[in-house]
Parts: structure tokens; C-alpha cells; sequence
């Protein structure tokens, strides 16, 4: 093989190179691309995440008041009941 030929041949091994670098290069930034993209949807999620705890500790801080409004009403109509009983001579 002559100078000129191992020379093209070189050329062509270079060239088949550059190109697979390129592709190479092409799907790291595809993939920086998509974790990017990734990593702004999981942030997003961790903010409806942190809202919606926070709505569910609001939630159940009034299902505890409720709770006990309801305890209190129950002593309250117990009460009442009580001396309806009283008055009606019923104890």
C-alpha cells in the first residue's frame, strides 16, 4: 500500500472517529437534556408534595377540633339530658 492510499485510509478511520464522537456527543446532551427535565419535574413534585402535607396537617388539625367540639356537645346534651330526667322526676 502506498503513502497516499494509507493516508486516505487514515483520513477515513479520522473521519468514521470524529463522526462516532459526535454521535457520542450528541446522545450525552440528549441524556443531560432529559435528566434536566427530570430533575425539574421531581422538584416540582417535591413542592406539591410539601403542599399537599401541609394542607393534610391543616386537615387534621381540624378534624381534631371537631373531634373534640363533638366530645364537648355529647357532655353538653348528656348534661341537658340529665336534668331533663331531673325535672321529670325520672332518677
Amino acid at each position: 500500500m502506498n503513502t497516499r492510499n494509507r493516508m486516505e485510509e487514515a483520513l477515513r478511520q479520522f473521519e468514521s472517529a470524529l463522526a462516532e464522537v459526535e454521535e457520542t456527543c450528541t446522545a450525552i446532551l440528549a441524556d443531560v437534556g432529559d435528566a434536566m427535565a427530570l430533575k425539574a419535574e421531581n422538584d416540582r413534585l417535591k413542592d406539591v408534595i410539601a403542599r399537599l402535607e401541609t394542607r393534610l396537617q391543616t386537615l387534621q388539625d381540624r378534624a381534631g377540633e371537631l373531634a373534640e367540639m363533638h366530645r364537648q356537645a355529647i357532655v353538653r346534651i348528656d348534661a341537658a339530658m340529665e336534668r331533663i330526667r331531673q325535672v321529670l322526676g325520672e332518677t
